[in-house]
């Protein structure tokens, strides 16, 4: 008499249960793919995702976008911003525009050299950082991860940039009411001295806060520490809490020893 047992057409030495809905090959439960109940093999899967592919008016009608070109990303960046919103990011964009553009502002605010050179500095470095970016895209690199990890670091130091802001705005404050109320010249030379006083202040703070919060944590070497461990008690053998002054039993002597 012939064998009734059905054998998978994958692995032949496993027994088949079901048959493909396609194809009608028998398969076995480690073969059996579920589409809506019904089982297929993997062939059948496959073969049926690609006729998906060729016949989906989305993918022939799929517009494959260029690498940006390098020098036109240059290019673009001699506007503040533009060559970040050529490479389609736009918070970087965002970010290098406030910075060029409040650098230089602030140098003409304050008459201060400093800031017009920390503009001119943001300015070559956003144009430099557009073409390499655009390469980078070239190579495979995704505008939009970089762009949501800058975002997302702007997001963790909000307070430090706020403090800056703050700080900024003080010292524009500042040379503003020194010019209104006519100080001295030896008053406007020596100003910033309070704004290294507080800073050093701030800091001492924070450093005395910091030592304080590790003296409380402090291992102490003159006091046993807490009990880790639990013994056995010897009669009733319940969990009894073992004290720092229970000595460690030594090891029992062999008797044919």
């Amino acid at each position: 008499m012939r064998s009734s047992v059905i054998f998978c057409a994958y692995h032949p030495n496993h027994r088949a249960l079901v048959r493909c809905s396609a194809c009608s090959r028998p398969l076995c439960p480690a073969c059996d793919h579920r589409i809506k109940g019904f089982p297929y093999c993997q062939d059948c899967i496959v073969r049926g995702v690609e006729l998906l592919r060729r016949s989906a008016p989305w993918a022939s009608s799929t517009i494959q976008r260029r690498p940006p070109s390098p020098r036109l990303a240059a290019l673009c960046a001699f506007v503040p911003g533009l060559g970040a919103v050529y490479n389609r990011q736009n918070v970087k964009a965002f970010v290098h525009f406030l910075l060029i553009v409040g650098s230089f502002e602030l140098a003409d605010v304050t008459g201060l050299a400093l800031f017009g050179l920390g503009g001119a500095v943001f300015y070559f470095f956003s144009i430099i950082d557009a073409y390499r970016t655009a390469e980078a895209i070239a190579r495979g690199l995704d505008p939009a991860e970089e762009d949501e990890r800058l975002r997302q670091m702007l997001r963790e130091r909000m307070a430090w940039i706020a403090g800056g802001l703050v700080l900024v705005g003080g010292l524009v404050l500042a040379a503003d009411l020194m010019e209104a109320l006519r100080v001295s010249l030896v008053m406007r030379r020596l100003w910033p001295l309070l704004l290294i006083a507080a800073g050093a202040y701030l800091l001492y703070r924070t450093s005395r806060a910091r030592s304080t919060s590790l003296g409380e944590g402090r291992f102490d070497l003159h006091r046993a520490p807490p009990p880790l461990f639990w013994k056995t008690g010897p009669v009733t053998g319940s969990l009894v809490e073992a004290r720092p002054d229970d000595e460690p039993n030594p090891p029992a002597k062999d008797p044919r020893t």
